[in-house]
């Protein structure tokens, strides 16, 4: 009991502000907590408009009056999200044993609308026989139905942990996923673009994308500033290639990393809505298209966005 002590201790030295950003942030949350959040962003290279949002209902799991421990619940709720290519939509289950650690499952359904040269499949995942570069989409798109892109269904299951911890004003966080799609794709297909991670991923196949960020607070935790390493693989196995092809030419990973800031309008704890800015500016360091082969490696992955939360319960008066 005394290691445990020791060891809760030592984490609360460490525990960024809360690992969701709906944690309570002066004491622990009530027993029952209703939450939305919603993350609507603009990106260039590769260009998307995408809205992200979440509705979910949390069951305090114990208390603790440590602000490594007291932040802490199982959750249930839908996760839609919605662009001009496509829509996901499916439940969500989450665990925070700890405010530095959550785990997360979620199974959701696809659909892709046929617009904006999606979706495009392939029938190889050897990445000399195909190209899914901006240039060889928007060619494809105006070809023939062997080769243009068309709606479709599918799902995907999600699976995926967040990792939180401060010293002092300097934040460490660790976002990792990983996939695996089911998508109804053109008859002698195996493979397809997903243009959400930028990846040529196979049908029935794992890919993983990781968030490692370093970030610095200021002004009360209003300011967050730092930079961002991302990397995103996807898995061939040998049902993505076609017979002859080369089974060591699949999907190269992606790397990129640069600055990003964000500043949050703070409300109570609580609050029904907290809104935050964030801008992102990453420059592509391994991509088969983004470094110079189709896009010129000086044009950035950038992203601006507004992340909106709030809790739909009203937060529980202080005892007198």
């Amino acid at each position: 009991m005394r290691s445990f002590t020791a060891l809760a201790a030592l984490a609360a030295l460490l525990v960024a502000a809360p690992a969701s950003a709906q944690g309570y942030r002066d004491g622990g949350p009530p027993k029952h907590r209703v939450v939305y959040k919603d993350l609507t962003l603009v990106r260039v290279n590769p260009l998307g408009l995408i809205t992200d949002a979440r509705l979910s209902y949390r069951y305090r799991l114990y208390e603790h009056s440590s602000v490594a421990l007291r932040d802490n619940f199982v959750s249930v709720g839908v996760a839609p999200t919605l662009s001009a290519a496509f829509a996901r939509i499916g439940p969500i289950v989450e665990v925070q044993p700890a405010s530095f650690l959550t785990l997360w499952a979620q199974y959701e359904l696809i659909g892709y609308f046929g617009s904006f040269n999606l979706l495009q499949s392939f029938p190889t995942a050897d990445r000399a026989k195909v190209s899914y570069s901006d240039t060889s989409l928007r060619a494809l798109s105006k070809g023939d139905g062997a080769t243009k892109n068309y709606a479709t269904t599918g799902t995907q299951l999600l699976v995926g942990a967040n990792v939180q911890l401060k010293v002092g004003p300097v934040v460490f966080r660790d976002q990792v996923r990983a996939g695996r799609p089911d998508m109804k794709l053109r008859a002698g297909d195996r493979a397809f673009y997903d243009i959400y991670y930028d990846l040529l991923v196979g049908d029935g196949g794992w890919w993983a994308h990781n968030d490692a960020d370093l970030l610095v607070q200021a002004l009360d935790s209003r300011l967050t500033v730092g930079l961002r390493y991302s990397t995103s693989k996807a898995f061939a196995a040998s049902e993505h290639f076609a017979p002859g092809d080369d089974r060591g030419n699949g999907p190269t990973a992606l790397h990129r990393a640069g600055p990003l800031a964000a500043w949050t309008f703070r409300k109570p704890d609580g609050a029904g809505f907290e809104p935050t800015l964030l801008f992102l500016a990453n420059w592509w360091l391994q991509s088969p298209y983004r470094t110079g082969q189709d896009v010129s490696q000086a044009v950035p992955y950038l992203i601006v966005a507004l992340n909106i939360t709030g809790d739909l319960l009203p937060s529980p008066r202080p005892p007198r």
